[in-house]
Protein backbone atom coordinates (compact mmCIF):
# COMPACT_ATOMS: atom_id res chain seq x y z
CA UNK A 1 0.00 0.00 0.00
CA UNK A 2 2.73 2.47 -1.07
CA UNK A 3 -0.17 4.97 -2.25
CA UNK A 4 -1.46 4.98 1.48
CA UNK A 5 2.00 5.65 2.46
CA UNK A 6 2.40 8.43 0.72
CA UNK A 7 -1.26 10.39 1.10
CA UNK A 8 0.06 10.10 5.06
CA UNK A 9 3.89 11.37 4.15
CA UNK A 10 3.50 14.44 2.46
CA UNK A 11 6.25 15.80 3.62
CA UNK A 12 7.97 17.83 0.44
CA UNK A 13 8.95 21.28 0.79
CA UNK A 14 6.71 22.57 -1.62
CA UNK A 15 3.92 20.98 1.12
CA UNK A 16 5.99 22.57 3.73
CA UNK A 17 5.72 25.93 2.29
CA UNK A 18 2.28 25.69 1.19
CA UNK A 19 1.09 25.38 5.25
CA UNK A 20 2.46 28.40 5.32
CA UNK A 21 -0.18 30.45 3.66
CA UNK A 22 -3.66 30.64 5.29
CA UNK A 23 -6.02 27.70 4.75
CA UNK A 24 -3.68 25.93 2.28
CA UNK A 25 -3.02 23.04 5.42
CA UNK A 26 -6.73 22.72 6.36
CA UNK A 27 -6.88 21.69 2.16
CA UNK A 28 -4.09 19.33 2.07
CA UNK A 29 -4.90 18.05 5.39
CA UNK A 30 -8.70 16.91 4.04
CA UNK A 31 -7.57 15.91 0.43
CA UNK A 32 -5.45 13.58 2.62
CA UNK A 33 -8.18 11.97 4.68
CA UNK A 34 -10.52 12.03 1.00
CA UNK A 35 -7.44 10.48 -0.44
CA UNK A 36 -6.52 7.87 2.83
CA UNK A 37 -10.19 7.03 2.89
CA UNK A 38 -11.05 6.67 -1.12
CA UNK A 39 -7.75 3.74 -0.90
CA UNK A 40 -9.67 2.18 2.19
CA UNK A 41 -12.49 1.58 0.23
CA UNK A 42 -11.11 0.53 -2.92
CA UNK A 43 -8.87 -1.86 -1.01
CA UNK A 44 -11.85 -3.59 1.05
CA UNK A 45 -13.76 -3.28 -2.39
CA UNK A 46 -11.15 -5.46 -3.90
CA UNK A 47 -10.88 -7.91 -1.09
CA UNK A 48 -14.54 -8.09 -1.29
CA UNK A 49 -14.96 -8.95 -4.91
CA UNK A 50 -11.97 -11.54 -4.17
CA UNK A 51 -14.28 -13.51 -2.04
CA UNK A 52 -17.10 -13.24 -4.69
CA UNK A 53 -14.45 -14.78 -7.36
CA UNK A 54 -13.69 -17.66 -5.45
CA UNK A 55 -17.62 -18.14 -4.36
CA UNK A 56 -18.06 -18.47 -8.04
CA UNK A 57 -15.01 -21.17 -8.60
CA UNK A 58 -16.70 -23.28 -5.62
CA UNK A 59 -20.19 -22.77 -7.35
CA UNK A 60 -18.20 -24.27 -10.33
CA UNK A 61 -17.47 -27.16 -9.00
CA UNK A 62 -20.53 -28.11 -7.44
CA UNK A 63 -22.42 -27.48 -10.87
CA UNK A 64 -19.63 -30.43 -12.98
CA UNK A 65 -20.18 -32.25 -9.97
CA UNK A 66 -24.11 -32.18 -10.16
CA UNK A 67 -24.39 -30.24 -6.67
CA UNK A 68 -27.16 -28.23 -7.72
CA UNK A 69 -28.17 -28.28 -3.97
CA UNK A 70 -26.95 -24.52 -2.81
CA UNK A 71 -27.37 -22.89 -5.98
CA UNK A 72 -29.60 -20.27 -5.08
CA UNK A 73 -28.13 -20.05 -1.92
CA UNK A 74 -24.84 -19.09 -3.33
CA UNK A 75 -26.17 -16.93 -5.85
CA UNK A 76 -28.18 -14.59 -3.46
CA UNK A 77 -24.59 -14.31 -1.80
CA UNK A 78 -22.57 -13.82 -4.69
CA UNK A 79 -25.07 -10.86 -5.56
CA UNK A 80 -24.97 -9.75 -1.75
CA UNK A 81 -21.15 -9.55 -2.50
CA UNK A 82 -21.96 -7.36 -5.38
CA UNK A 83 -23.87 -4.80 -3.37
CA UNK A 84 -21.89 -4.88 -0.23
CA UNK A 85 -18.54 -4.45 -2.62
CA UNK A 86 -20.44 -1.49 -4.99
CA UNK A 87 -21.13 0.24 -1.60
CA UNK A 88 -18.26 0.47 -0.06
CA UNK A 89 -16.45 1.69 -3.44
CA UNK A 90 -18.50 4.17 -4.00
CA UNK A 91 -18.97 5.77 -0.42
CA UNK A 92 -22.45 7.00 0.72
CA UNK A 93 -24.15 10.74 0.90
CA UNK A 94 -22.54 12.54 3.95
CA UNK A 95 -18.77 11.17 3.18
CA UNK A 96 -18.46 14.00 1.27
CA UNK A 97 -19.12 16.80 4.81
CA UNK A 98 -17.22 14.76 7.35
CA UNK A 99 -13.82 15.41 5.12
CA UNK A 100 -14.94 18.62 4.23
CA UNK A 101 -14.21 19.83 7.64
CA UNK A 102 -11.09 21.87 8.28
CA UNK A 103 -10.40 19.63 11.10
CA UNK A 104 -11.88 16.31 12.07
CA UNK A 105 -11.88 15.33 15.82
CA UNK A 106 -9.20 12.91 16.37
CA UNK A 107 -11.78 10.94 18.30
CA UNK A 108 -14.27 11.03 15.44
CA UNK A 109 -11.23 9.84 12.68
CA UNK A 110 -10.19 6.88 15.29
CA UNK A 111 -13.43 5.55 15.21
CA UNK A 112 -13.61 5.50 11.62
CA UNK A 113 -10.20 3.95 11.52
CA UNK A 114 -11.19 1.27 14.04
CA UNK A 115 -14.34 0.84 12.31
CA UNK A 116 -12.69 0.04 8.96
CA UNK A 117 -10.11 -2.16 10.91
CA UNK A 118 -13.46 -4.59 12.08
CA UNK A 119 -14.45 -4.22 8.72
CA UNK A 120 -11.16 -5.44 7.07
CA UNK A 121 -10.88 -8.33 9.86
CA UNK A 122 -14.77 -9.62 9.03
CA UNK A 123 -13.45 -9.90 5.40
CA UNK A 124 -9.86 -11.84 6.34
CA UNK A 125 -13.02 -14.32 8.48
CA UNK A 126 -14.51 -13.98 5.42
CA UNK A 127 -11.97 -15.14 3.40
CA UNK A 128 -11.22 -17.96 6.06
CA UNK A 129 -14.94 -18.97 5.55
CA UNK A 130 -15.06 -19.42 1.95
CA UNK A 131 -11.63 -21.69 2.61
CA UNK A 132 -14.08 -23.33 4.92
CA UNK A 133 -16.23 -24.17 1.99
CA UNK A 134 -14.08 -25.01 -0.69
CA UNK A 135 -12.82 -27.53 1.95
CA UNK A 136 -16.09 -28.99 2.88
CA UNK A 137 -17.25 -29.23 -0.90
CA UNK A 138 -14.82 -30.88 -1.89
CA UNK A 139 -14.72 -33.83 1.20
CA UNK A 140 -18.66 -33.25 0.58
CA UNK A 141 -18.84 -32.42 4.66
CA UNK A 142 -21.56 -30.25 5.24
CA UNK A 143 -21.28 -27.36 3.16
CA UNK A 144 -24.27 -25.78 3.69
CA UNK A 145 -23.55 -25.44 6.96
CA UNK A 146 -20.79 -23.41 6.09
CA UNK A 147 -22.62 -21.49 3.18
CA UNK A 148 -24.45 -20.15 6.26
CA UNK A 149 -21.10 -19.35 8.32
CA UNK A 150 -19.95 -17.41 4.91
CA UNK A 151 -23.64 -15.63 5.16
CA UNK A 152 -23.15 -14.49 8.61
CA UNK A 153 -20.16 -12.69 8.13
CA UNK A 154 -21.24 -11.02 4.98
CA UNK A 155 -24.63 -9.80 6.98
CA UNK A 156 -22.38 -8.35 9.50
CA UNK A 157 -19.94 -7.28 6.98
CA UNK A 158 -23.23 -5.05 5.60
CA UNK A 159 -23.85 -3.94 8.89
CA UNK A 160 -20.41 -2.62 9.81
CA UNK A 161 -20.77 -0.43 6.72
CA UNK A 162 -24.25 0.75 8.01
CA UNK A 163 -22.91 1.68 10.67
CA UNK A 164 -19.78 3.39 9.14
CA UNK A 165 -22.34 5.39 7.02
CA UNK A 166 -24.01 6.40 10.07
CA UNK A 167 -20.74 7.25 11.78
CA UNK A 168 -19.72 9.39 9.03
CA UNK A 169 -23.35 11.21 8.44
CA UNK A 170 -22.75 12.06 12.66
CA UNK A 171 -25.77 10.20 13.37
CA UNK A 172 -23.91 7.16 15.42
Amino acid sequence: MEELKDVRSGGNMLEKLMRKIPGFGGYLDRERRRDADKLQREFLARETIEIKKRLQDIQEELLANGNLSLMTKLDRLGNRLDRVSERIRTGASGYAAFFEINQVNSQELDRIYEHDLAMLTDLEDAKAACASLQTAVECEDNPGARVNDLQKLINQLDEKLNERERILKGVS
